[in-house]
Order: C-alpha cells, then structure tokens, then sequence
C-alpha cells in the first residue's frame, strides 16, 4: 500500500517537473483552466449522482 501510494506520488512528481520544464507560461495558464475546469465538472457531476440518489434513482 505505502509502496503503490509513493509511486503516486512520485508520478505526479515527475510530471509536474516535466510541465514545468517544458511547458511556457502561457499553455501552463491553460493547462491550469482546463484542470480547474474539469475538477469543476466532476464535482458537479457527483452532486448530481448524489442528488438523484436522494431522490431514489438508485436504479443504476
């Protein structure tokens, strides 16, 4: 487990360096919306599913 979690942790790593360094400033600004823009869509999507369940549409 602490294994599998540190080599996530050091995928992100990898990857945040890696965008750093090639990356410019102005795709890492749209990098940054497009992350922040889907994190925003996955919360909306799961207080959907969470709604719908409240109304019991628990079907799927």
């Amino acid at each position: 487990m602490i294994g599998r979690l540190f080599r996530l942790l050091l995928l992100f790593a990898l990857f945040y360096a890696l965008v750093r360094w090639v990356l410019d400033r102005g795709q890492k600004r749209a990098l940054r919306e497009f992350i922040s823009t889907l994190a925003l869509a996955l919360i909306l999507a799961s207080a959907l599913f969470v709604g719908l369940f409240l109304l019991g549409f628990d079907i799927l």
